[in-house]
């Protein structure tokens, strides 16, 4: 069964699915939703390597502010998505994001004080 999380992604950025099946393969069955998002940082991190980052690119970052909604979606955001991220994909992708990614990236930046931050108030989550 795929987990809801990678779910939202499948369906908000179909070309995500090779990569997807192709970790489901290697894990010889469900990879977890950690790995998915792992996966899924490869490929933003591909897509913002273009100009314009095309429109998989929106698709992907408002399916991704939606898991951040969710309490487990959260961790996955910030924990397996935003710290797969290289610094400097994660300052080009920070202006595209909703409220709720950039306030993970706060946090996996350490800019504030919470399960990875120092300064600043904890995150509720």
């Amino acid at each position: 069964m795929i987990p809801p999380d990678v779910l939202a992604i499948l369906d908000a950025v179909p070309a995500f699915a090779p990569g997807y099946l192709a970790a489901v393969a290697e894990a010889d069955g469900d990879p977890g939703a950690p790995a998915a998002f792992t996966e899924l940082a490869e490929v933003v991190a591909g897509l913002l390597a273009r100009p314009d980052g095309g429109p998989a690119l929106g698709r992907c970052l408002a399916a991704v502010e939606s898991v951040a909604a969710t309490p487990d979606g959260a961790e996955l955001v910030a924990w397996a998505f935003l710290d797969s991220l290289g610094p400097d994909d994660r300052a080009r992708l920070r202006p595209r994001c909703g409220a709720r990614t950039v306030a993970l990236l706060d946090e996996v930046e350490g800019r504030v004080e919470g399960r990875g931050g120092a300064g600043g108030e904890a995150l509720p989550w």
